[in-house]
């Protein structure tokens, strides 16, 4: 079982190292590469899209300013 398996996404990012990779990410829009990070982090390419797309839905619900 991965060391990343039960924690956050946060969490995950943290642990991993891209937590500021993925924050630049989402700030200029990049949906691409904020999937791609979060693949970095073992989360699936399914739930990893609607993790992004939710962010995007309201950025400044997860503290990112509005787009």
């Amino acid at each position: 079982m991965s060391k990343l398996a039960g924690m956050a996404i946060n969490e995950r990012l943290f642990h991993v190292g891209i937590m500021e990779e993925f924050d630049a990410a989402i700030s200029s829009c990049n949906q691409k590469e904020a999937v791609a990070l979060l693949q970095r982090a073992e989360i699936s390419r399914e739930e990893a899209m609607v993790a992004v797309a939710t962010i995007f839905e309201n950025p400044g619900r997860y503290g990112y300013p509005k787009q």
